[in-house]
């Protein structure tokens, strides 16, 4: 885990009460359960707290926190597996503040939800995680940024099931007015605003992912030390200590990709964001399998809390990409930054 000093422990500790204060697994088992999900009320105590305008200078309306505190609020939400879209929450936000939309201070106060999207007029956005609670849309179309609102003409909200309770959501957009949608800003501004927000949204699907398989692998390490056979715990046994061992280093390396990554700045951050999310798809799908199978066949119902990370984890690992799209978009930028650099020289 990152190092927690004295003054990142109230983010720590605030995220962690408020999940905890609010039903904690149970309430994630109940969201789980149901069909496009979403607690208003947990929503609600997220803005009264601050954390939806963790992404927005102080200046602004926001917290103004930094990258690294940013994955650190959104890796202890992914221990306790926030069900909440905070993370497009964040990039909306951070769209907003850039261009100075004044939509930004509903969206702060949690009265608004905003969803960046990839849109095209009379076309179909690729799908974002758990858009079906967008009360907005935050498309850029060509070097235009727009705002959509939700009950648009010709605007279709297209929501599919995932098995935490969440969705895949698309818009379709037919015969769409350029009237009847709100331009935000064009231009290089409008492009480095989703740009930014992007690479917020990747790096925070990857610190949710990185507490998630953390808190697996401590879930399952305690079951090791409780379950017995032959007498002894099973956790004494070397074959599965082993196995326990590499997880744990894999959660490290990307834990440490993660927060390196935060560091990074343009151009290279797109590429350290593309690298973090595509490790940490992987690695968690991997862990929480595993921790699954280290459980026994217990670990195979879903009455069993590590269903609940199973279910989380298969979500998140496709949230801002997959670990092979990822891939391919990071060799891409990497070729595109290798040109740029060459060229200058």
């Amino acid at each position: 885990m990152a190092e927690i000093s004295d003054n990142d422990r109230h983010i720590v500790d605030g995220i962690s009460d408020l999940l905890d204060g609010s039903g904690g697994l149970k309430r994630v088992r109940k969201l789980q359960e149901g069909s496009l999900s979403f607690d208003r009320e947990a929503w609600g105590k997220l803005a009264s707290l601050g954390w939806l305008g963790a992404a927005v200078p102080e200046a602004q309306g926001g917290t103004g926190l930094a990258m690294r505190e940013i994955a650190l609020l959104l890796e202890h939400a992914g221990k306790r597996l926030m069900p909440e879209p905070l993370v497009l929450a964040l990039a909306g936000s951070r769209i907003l503040a850039a261009l100075g939309s004044p939509l930004l201070a509903d969206v702060l106060a949690g009265k608004l939800i905003a969803v960046p999207v990839e849109a095209a007029i009379d076309g179909v956005t690729s799908y974002v995680s758990d858009g079906h609670v967008g009360d907005v849309f935050l498309a850029l179309i060509g070097d235009q940024a727009y705002a959509i609102a939700r009950k648009t003409p010709g605007v279709t909200v297209e929501s599919e099931e995932t098995v935490d309770g969440g969705s895949i959501t698309r818009l379709r957009l037919a015969q769409v007015k350029p009237t009847d949608l709100t331009l935000l800003a064009k231009g290089e501004v409008a492009i480095a605003a989703f740009r930014e927000a992007q690479d917020l949204a990747r790096l925070g699907y990857a610190a949710l992912l990185t507490g998630l398989m953390d808190q697996a692998l401590q879930m399952t390490v305690q079951y090791m030390k409780d379950r017995k056979q032959f007498g002894v715990p099973i956790g004494s046994f070397q074959a599965l200590q082993h196995r326990a061992a590499s997880l744990y280093v894999v959660i490290k390396a990307s834990r440490a990709l993660l927060y390196e990554a935060c560091r990074a700045v343009p151009p290279r951050r797109t590429i350290a964001a593309l690298a973090a999310k595509s490790y940490a798809s992987e690695t968690a799908m991997q862990t929480v399998k595993e921790c699954v199978a280290l459980h026994g066949a217990m670990g195979y119902t879903a009455e069993h809390d590590m269903s609940l990370f199973f279910r989380r984890a298969m979500a998140l690992s496709v949230a801002g990409g997959d670990a092979v799209s990822c891939r391919k978009l990071l060799h891409a930028e990497s070729a595109q930054l290798q040109e740029m650099t060459g060229s200058s020289r």
